[in-house]
């Protein structure tokens, strides 16, 4: 057991300055302190550990007496606070300790996780004592990677998410009592500016879905345009999922690719999992294209790998989503429609219902957003139709009421081609 030490905690500790061969020293004397340049340091003894063993701690490099001072009184206070005031990691052995017990994440956020940390945080933060790191070491790091002085320069958006990585990191430290607070914290970040949706008008969607009838992915397009399932729940579709004869289909997995490797996984978030009604024409596309994989099946005898998805390759095996976005756009360029990204059907899917008239609410759950904000934040910029159809509709709520001269002269451009807004008065 650990027995407590019997000296005054506040009277703890000890300042001293460590000398150096070219300090000056009086005649019979020794140092002249006063004089001398070399520097400060602190020693605290530790409550003693098992068998009564002494523990000290020793934090040198001070340029000034004030500043060990300051440094050994910061440190007691953080003792007390119950700061694991004796741990001597780097923080790159501690954000090796924080990604291994990182069981539950997805594959590919581990990854991503273990990208940020040994492509961008590792380098510039790995050496520093975990204890020592400051937001002005966190601020440099933000800056190189802005700059690209350390690694090529990455965009705000990238920025961020290495961010994001070294803040969940440091939270985690604070949480298990090894830093009093989280350096990376109330820090200025680089502002992300998001590019607009890239969305099909129906005529474009038309045109393509026609071009690809005979394509043995074509009923994979047409789903994605009407329900706005994503890429890897598209993938992840099993048949027992999907119920052609009540028309709808339940999302309950996905597959993600990390890499070479494919890895079956729940949606996304928890309102991923959610049911999507079908329409008849889906269903019906739905059917063509079940029959046409049990011929496939057929074809391939017992080579066929039974996995149960609605969509495989031509021998059963699962679909890649690198492998679906690739033919994907082969197809919008042989259909002669803007190449856009496999997401942006979801985006096409959310702003064609937007157009229809279909609630936000309805939207949301059809996409599985977590929270109907995000579709609104997301989707009613795309069709400026939408938009438009609001402001005649805010318009015509009291067009009724006025004057049938007033709003005729407005109709008419009774006001002239040479109207003008009035100046305002003069300064």
């Amino acid at each position: 057991m650990y027995r407590a030490s019997p000296v005054n905690p506040m009277k703890r500790g000890t300042v001293s300055q460590r000398h150096r061969a070219d300090c000056p020293r009086a005649e019979g004397t020794g140092w002249l302190p006063d004089r001398c340049r070399g520097p400060w340091e602190f020693k605290v003894d530790l409550h003693r550990g098992p068998n009564d063993a002494r523990r000290q701690v020793t934090r040198g490099g001070f340029a000034t007496k004030r500043e060990a001072q300051l440094a050994l009184a910061r440190h007691l206070q953080e003792e007390r606070a119950g700061i694991d005031v004796a741990n001597p990691a780097a923080v790159g052995e501690y954000l090796d300790q924080w990604l291994a017990g990182k069981r539950s994440l997805r594959p590919s956020t581990l990854k991503s996780y273990r990208e940020h940390v040994e492509i961008y945080l590792r380098p510039s933060l790995g050496d520093l004592r975990l204890r020592e790191l400051r937001a002005d070491h966190v601020d440099r790091l933000l800056a190189a990677l802005a700059t690209g002085a350390d690694a090529r320069q990455l965009s705000p958006a990238t920025q961020r998410r290495v961010y994001a990585t070294l803040r969940g990191a440091l939270n985690a430290a604070v949480a298990h009592r090894l830093l009093p607070y989280n350096p990376a914290l109330n820090l200025e970040l680089p502002r992300e500016h998001r590019q607009g949706a890239v969305v099909w008008t129906p005529e474009q969607v038309g045109r393509f879905l026609e071009c690809t009838a005979g394509n043995r992915l074509h009923a994979l397009y047409h789903l994605a345009i009407v329900s706005g399932l994503r890429r890897g729940e598209m993938t992840g579709l099993r048949w027992q999922d999907v119920d052609l004869d009540r028309g709808h289909l339940r999302v309950t997995q996905q597959i993600v690719q990390v890499g070479s490797a494919l890895h079956v996984g729940p949606p996304k978030t928890r309102r991923g999992v959610r049911t999507v009604p079908l329409d008849r024409l889906t269903v019906a596309v739905l059917r063509q294209h079940g029959r046409r994989q049990q011929e496939e099946r057929g074809s391939w005898g017992s080579a066929w790998v039974e996995s149960g998805l609605v969509f495989t390759r031509e021998d059963g095996n699962p679909l890649s989503p690198e492998t679906i976005s690739r033919r994907f756009k082969a197809a919008a360029r042989r259909a002669d429609v803007p190449v856009i990204r496999f997401h942006d059907l979801r985006h096409t899917s959310a702003s064609l219902a937007l157009a229809a008239g279909v609630a936000i609410k309805v939207v949301s759950d059809r996409l599985g957003h977590s929270t109907s904000g995000i579709t609104a934040d997301l989707y009613t910029h795309v069709t400026p139709a939408v938009a438009q159809e609001a402001a005649e509709a805010i318009a015509g709520t009291f067009a009724a009421v006025q004057r049938p001269d007033v709003l005729k002269m407005f109709s008419d451009g009774g006001f002239g081609r040479d109207f003008r807004v009035p100046p305002g008065p003069e300064a």
